[in-house]
């Protein structure tokens, strides 16, 4: 199982200091399991870095802007009044 700190660490790494066809193709990916830990767990065995990937021939690289929450919900909340 992968921990926070892994997670922490994995979402430093960049497309580019990975070769292509080092990153885990994401199309081979098959989410296996009955519960929601289970497939987590599978797709996190399959995929390695849920942060950096491929699809298909093309490294894909994901990242979240920090932000707390209460301003994701108050942000949230002025677009609707808008």
């Amino acid at each position: 199982m992968i921990d926070k700190s892994l997670l922490e660490e994995l979402s430093q790494v960049s497309a580019k200091e990975v070769a292509a066809d080092q990153l885990s193709d994401i199309l081979d990916v098959t989410i296996h399991g009955e519960t929601a830990v289970q497939r987590l767990e599978s797709y996190l065995a399959q995929v390695g870095n849920p942060y950096c990937f491929r699809v298909g021939s093309t490294p894909v690289r994901i990242s979240f802007k920090a932000e707390p929450l209460d301003k994701k919900i108050k942000s949230y909340f002025l677009g609707l009044k808008n």
